[in-house]
Formats: C-alpha cells, structure tokens, sequence
C-alpha cells in the first residue's frame, strides 16, 4: 500500500494511506488531505489521483504559492513514484510504501530513509599537521570531538562517521541538524584554546541509501559533502544573495534549498541567502544559505 508520510510541521511524521481515488490537499476541510497549520497552503492546493494499476501523479490546482516536485514547480500533472518529495506551502511530503509491498526489490538492495545530512570538515588539516606536528594536530582533532560529542548529547544523531578530517552525521529531522550544528561551531569559537582552526558545516536533506555496515550512500550524501567544501569560484554573482568578497570561508553553516524551506517558519533560526553556485556532479544552479549564530 502507497502512503505520504510528513516531513516537517507540526504534522511532521504522520502518515497518510494511498488508496486508488482523487486527493485534493489543502487547507480547506474539505480536502481530503488536510493541512491547516501551514499558512502557505492554499485551500485547494494539490491533487494526487491514484490509479489502480498503481500509477500517481500530482497536479497544482492553481495555488497562491505553487506546488514543488523534487524542487521543480509544477506546470502541469506529473507522475510520482516511490521516494519522490514535493512541496505544498512549507510542508514537504514524501510518497512511500510499505515494506511488505516492496516484492520485486531485491533482498540485498540497501534502505532508503530522508534524512538531514551533515558534514563537517576541519579546514586545512594537512596544514595544521605540517605546521604543529601531528601530536597537536591530533589534539585539535579531540578537541573538535569532544564537542561534538556534546552536543550529540543534546541533539542525538540517528548515524556518526569520522571522515579523516571531519564526519559525516545523519538526523531524522532537520531542526536537530541545525541546533547541533550551531551549537557545535559556537563551542568551537568559544573555546580559547581552539586558535586560528576553522571548520566548515554543510547540511542537505534526502534520501540516503543505509548499507548493512550502516554507512550512507547516494546523491543526497554527495550533495551534502559539495554544499561543504564551497569555494568562491563555484559561485554565480546575482543581485540575489552576497557579493563573493563577503562569501565566509570558514566557521560556517550552510544549507540547501530544501534544508531552508524546511526551517523557514522557525523563528528561532536566522539565516540569510549566500547565492547561487555550481555543485561538482549536479545540475543546474543551486541556491544555498547560510545558517547565522
């Protein structure tokens, strides 16, 4: 049986079940997917109408603030399959369906799971080791894990990895990336003893592919690992976002598009747009922000 599970919102991880018919969502009680708490739905928003040979696909019903697949607007109906992650107001939606009915994937094949997926990086590690010696550079590295380690306490992770130079850490939810993160870099500057070491923080949010070892894999790894390692010459100059003398190098956090709209109703979280840049591998121009602290 398909399903839509709620990504974010005060509905976040509700579930709804997919059976062959007609589902218009929006905030209108008449809609047979409701979402009254997002202010940015419309009261017809979307419609999802599912066959019965198992085809679905989604349409925008003229809304204030359009409809999203895989962050492209919808123009006209388009199909959804399994995996698939679109947007209506603020609130993303992910078609699923149950394990039982995954028949004709293969035993050995890995899981798949959205997740928010931080990367860290300790900027210019060779260099710190060549200039202190690896006995200090060592202790830098404790001295990053330590904190780490302290603010998992506060905002556990669902999968930690060390990368050589920094990790790679998974969260089911977003808001718990971005309090660890900026809880993580706000230690480090607070620490005296830290010096002039730096470190970046790249967050995206996707399906990972979760191996038997419990590593993760995919686009959405890789895409997280990109938004990281930013570099000025990645970066198209627009009137929209900074200009590339002001781009951070270091000490900080920045998010996807998708990390952002998922956050964007927290008022707790301030950011601000960097721009545009060109991500090794993927397509397109990719807007990306930067989490403030």
């Amino acid at each position: 049986m398909m399903y839509l599970l709620i990504l974010n919102g005060e509905d976040e991880g509700n579930r709804i079940n997919l059976k062959p018919g007609t589902y218009v969502i929006g905030r209108s009680p008449d809609s047979e997917i409701v979402l009254p708490a997002d202010k940015y739905i419309s009261g017809s928003h979307a419609e999802l109408k599912c066959l019965k040979n198992g085809t679905i696909s989604l349409s925008d019903k003229n809304s204030r603030n359009g409809t999203y697949l895989l962050g492209d607007p919808l123009t006209k109906p388009a199909k959804v399959k399994p995996g698939d992650i679109f947007r209506v107001g603020h609130t993303f939606l992910k078609l699923s369906r149950r394990s039982e009915d995954r028949l004709v994937e293969s035993e050995v094949s890995p899981d798949t799971t959205p997740e928010a997926i931080m990367v860290i990086d300790l900027v210019g590690s060779s260099n710190i080791a060549q200039a202190v010696g690896d006995r200090l550079a060592s202790k830098v590295k404790n001295t990053l894990l330590f904190h780490l380690k302290e603010n998992l306490k506060k905002y556990p992770a669902e999968f930690v990895k060390g990368t050589g130079d920094g990790f790679l850490i998974t969260f089911s939810k977003v808001k718990p990336a971005i309090n660890l993160a900026a809880g993580f870099l706000s230690d480090l500057k607070e620490h005296q003893s830290f010096g002039g070491i730096r470190v970046r923080i790249g967050i995206n949010y996707g399906e990972t592919f979760k191996l038997p070892d419990g590593d993760r894999r995919g686009m959405m790894v890789d895409q997280a690992f990109r938004v990281e390692s930013l570099k000025i010459e990645n970066m198209h100059q627009t009137v929209l976002g900074i200009k590339k003398v002001d781009m951070p190098r270091s000490d900080r956090i920045f998010i996807t598009e998708i990390v952002h709209k998922m956050i964007a109703n927290d008022p707790l979280i301030k950011t601000r747009c960097i721009g545009y840049f060109d991500l090794k591998g993927f397509t397109g121009r990719h807007k990306i922000f930067e989490v403030l602290i």
